[in-house]
């Protein structure tokens, strides 16, 4: 694990914070979470708009398909069917 320094606005570093006393997690950890979150966010971005170009899929329905995958994959995480 690396670890990188960053300059925050005080009104971003306000929330974290919020976060960090609401969960009781250190502040790296709640910081890691939201930037693997917006990875996340940008990967089902591009996973949808694939999926809605090949199948002719409208977006609702694109969208319901590619949460209902990512329920799916979670599902089988949580069972330890796959790491």
């Amino acid at each position: 694990m690396s670890t990188v320094e960053v300059e925050l606005d005080d009104e971003l570093l306000r929330r974290i914070d919020e976060k960090v006393a609401a969960t009781g997690r250190p502040r790296s950890e709640v910081i890691a979470e939201a930037v693997r979150r917006q990875f996340g966010a940008s990967r089902m971005r591009e996973v949808l708009a694939e999926v809605r170009q090949r199948s002719g899929l409208s977006e609702p329905e694109a969208m319901d398909l590619a949460v209902s995958e990512l329920a799916a994959v979670r599902a089988e995480r949580a069972a330890g069917e796959i790491a």
